[in-house]
């Protein structure tokens, strides 16, 4: 963790759809090899980061990959702080990643910093919500920390991005979110993944940020799902003492690839 004086240092990985089996494609791509390569790349990182972050659909709708999913994340030797996504299994999550260093984590301090990792899945859909439990965590979390700055993680996008196809999965109650925000003036930043790509934005001073995947990439600003050509990536963030923060997306090509770049995806 930082000292007084230096950054906590975090890196945010995001929407890996994982599978039980290797060697796994998501629309042409080699799901295993692109998180393979980002997670060598996160461990390659000088200085290293504190912890990671995985923001969500850690796996591919199969609740018998989350065995596979701790031991490939364990390998980097780093604690990771997992949140469910739509494609997740938060029962099945629960009781997988309840402990040691791949946990899903809900609240955590390090430094002048808090991070709130809420929940934004909701059962049967792709759609995100905000449980009235999630807000109240934050708001919590918020009132008895105002000495903390904030970084709230969550999987869903809770704004438009844009891109319209992907906005109508966003946060449907977000509103109820930035209600809570706009009451707590340390929160700094929101996060989340979910939209398979790099998005920075801005309300009012709390700066937002999405993190591209570590499997396919989704076109920007299109009608309708198309696969991009970007290689897959992630975020690294510099959580300063003062609430000041520093950010960047690192793009990796994995060692296998192969992407149909005009073919049209399904939902996220």
């Amino acid at each position: 963790m930082p000292t007084a004086a230096a950054p906590l240092r975090i890196v945010q990985i995001t929407d890996f759809h994982l599978k039980a089996k290797p060697g796994s494609r998501l629309w042409g791509v080699d799901v295993d090899a692109g998180l393979n390569a980002v997670l060598a790349h996160i461990q390659d990182r000088n200085p290293a980061p504190d912890f990671i972050l995985a923001t969500g659909d850690l796996v591919g709708d199969e609740p018998e990959a989350y065995g596979r999913l701790r031991q490939v994340l364990e390998s980097l030797g780093l604690p990771v702080y997992c949140l469910p996504g739509n494609h997740d299994f938060p029962a099945v999550m629960g009781r997988v990643l309840r402990d040691g260093l791949v946990r899903w984590e809900r609240h955590l301090t390090a430094g002048n910093w808090q991070l709130v990792l809420l929940d934004s899945s909701f059962p049967g859909t792709p759609d995100g919500h905000l449980a009235s439990g999630e807000l109240a965590l934050l708001d919590t979390a918020l009132a008895v920390h105002p000495e903390l700055h904030t970084l709230v993680c969550l999987h869903h996008n809770p704004l438009p991005v844009g891109t319209v196809w992907l906005d109508t999965m966003t946060v449907g109650n977000g509103a109820a979110l930035f209600s809570v925000l706009a009451r707590h003036p340390q929160a700094r930043a929101v996060v989340w993944g979910h939209i398979h790509g790099e998005y920075t934005g801005q309300w009012g001073d709390i700066q937002l940020f999405a993190t591209p995947a570590t499997c396919v990439q989704f076109k920007p600003n299109t009608p309708e799902p198309l696969v991009d050509e970007l290689p897959p990536g992630y975020r690294w963030f510099e959580l300063y003492p003062d609430g000041g923060l520093t950010t960047g997306v690192e793009r990796v090509e994995p060692l296998t690839r192969s992407i149909a770049l005009t073919r049209r995806v399904p939902v996220a």
